[in-house]
C-alpha cells in the first residue's frame, strides 16, 4: 500500500495506475552540447484522492548490449 503524504489516502499500487516520470532536463541544442548526464526516471503513481504525485523509486532503464556482429546501418549487398 502507497500513502499520500499529501492527504493521507491509502491505496494499493496497480499496475494501470503506474506510469515514468523524468526529471526535468535540457532539450534541443543544450542537449546536445551540454553534459552527458541523463535525467533520472522514478516510478510514479497519482493519489487517487487528491492526485498529488507519488514518486516511488529511482528508476533505471534497462541494458541492451550490443551484439558484436550489430552494426547501424549494415548492407548486405556492399
Amino acid at each position: 500500500m502507497l500513502k499520500c503524504k499529501i492527504c493521507g489516502t491509502e491505496f494499493p499500487a496497480i499496475k494501470e495506475r503506474h506510469y515514468i516520470a523524468r526529471d526535468n532536463g535540457k532539450t534541443g541544442l543544450a542537449a546536445a552540447w551540454g553534459s552527458t548526464d541523463e535525467e533520472r526516471l522514478h516510478d510514479t503513481f497519482d493519489c487517487p484522492m487528491c492526485g498529488c504525485q507519488i514518486i516511488v523509486q529511482e528508476r533505471k532503464r534497462e541494458y541492451k548490449p550490443i551484439k558484436q556482429n550489430e552494426f547501424v546501418g549494415d548492407n548486405e549487398d556492399a
